[in-house]
């Protein structure tokens, strides 16, 4: 009796443990062109402009691929809290955001084709902000 008890008591804290370890995840996903917003509950992400875009064109043979970064700034129920160039992906935004949120992936397009030259006004970019909702 005493091993069975024993055994309940270890089971049932299993459980609340595992309970308490539940996070969900919840996905935004956004297209903007240079100067629109992405809103996020209280929080904005704003795609300012393209920094420098220097991956390889298509129709070229590259030993580098390159990289492209981008200026966003982002705001906290309206307000500005502050810019950050960013390139690659799964950018933490706690320094913004708080450390729940996520920066998981971001693309830029149109993709550079040689000799053609992109200008900043026809940039647009992709985000996908992740969060952490804790019950």
């Amino acid at each position: 009796m005493r091993n069975l008890m024993l055994a309940v008591l270890i089971f049932s804290c299993g459980l609340m443990y595992a309970q308490q370890e539940e996070v969900e995840l919840k996905v935004y996903q956004e297209s903007l062109c240079s100067g629109d917003v992405f809103e996020v509950n209280t929080h904005g992400v704003k795609f300012k402009k393209v920094i420098s875009d220097s991956r390889c064109p298509r129709n070229v043979t590259c030993i580098w691929a390159g990289e492209v970064k981008v200026l966003l700034e982002f705001f906290e129920n309206g307000k500005s809290v502050g810019e950050k160039i960013v390139a690659g992906t799964n950018f933490p935004l706690e320094d913004f955001f708080g450390k729940s949120f996520a920066l998981s992936d971001f693309a830029v397009y149109p993709y550079p084709e040689s000799p053609q030259e992109i200008q900043n006004s026809e940039y647009s970019l992709q985000l996908k902000i992740t969060e952490k909702v804790e019950d």
